[in-house]
């Protein structure tokens, strides 16, 4: 074994994962500027005062739409953005639990640390850390993990979340306790095993 690293794939994926969703808030705020200004624009107020208007309505309105992706919605469905459903990973406690609302809050909030130099501070945590946990995370106790596809082999479920394997793969392990280890995480739960 290599170590109890995750592969740097998890970085790229997560990164991917941050654009779309970025994208899935920015896209709609932006043609809904375009389009206020287009059909509200007042002819009696000075085009400058009327943009910064809207440029701060937008500002808002982005703000409202970022906890929506990014706290709301991952709380209401399994811990999963939009974008974590399509590539296929979830945020889950350090325990494999799912994530209480306040913990996404703490996740986002933290971006405004995550995201300090163009989002570098976050890329930065993620390569330090041995989960691959960027600041929000760490705070959170939250990390973001893969969820196996179809074909998980016996026992496993496509809707169970998989810890980063051993060996730096991002496909599912027999068992967390190998990824984090029982120690790190708690997951004995009470059970005490010999080895």
């Amino acid at each position: 074994m290599t170590g109890t690293r995750p592969g740097l794939g998890v970085v790229g994926r997560r990164l991917a994962q941050f654009m779309l969703d970025e994208m899935l808030v920015f896209v709609p705020m932006l043609l809904l500027a375009i389009a206020v200004v287009w059909l509200f624009h007042p002819h009696g107020v000075a085009l400058l005062t009327f943009l910064e208007v809207v440029v701060y309505t937008m500002l808002a309105l982005d703000f409202a739409g970022q906890w929506f992706v990014y706290a709301w919605w991952p709380y209401r469905h399994g811990g999963q953005t939009p974008a974590m459903r399509w590539l296929r990973l979830r945020v889950v406690t350090l325990d494999g639990t799912h994530p209480t609302l306040g913990a996404f809050v703490v996740r986002q909030l933290l971006m405004l640390v995550d995201g300090f130099a163009w989002g570098l501070a976050g890329i930065a945590v993620m390569l330090a850390t041995p989960r691959r946990q960027r600041f929000g995370d760490v705070v959170a106790r939250t990390v973001v993990v893969r969820v196996p596809g179809r074909r998980t082999g016996p026992g496993g479920s496509a809707h169970q979340a998989a810890f980063p394997g051993p060996d730096g793969d991002l496909g599912a392990v027999a068992d967390a306790q190998l990824a984090l280890g029982r120690a790190d995480v708690g997951l004995d739960r009470g059970h005490r095993h010999h080895e």
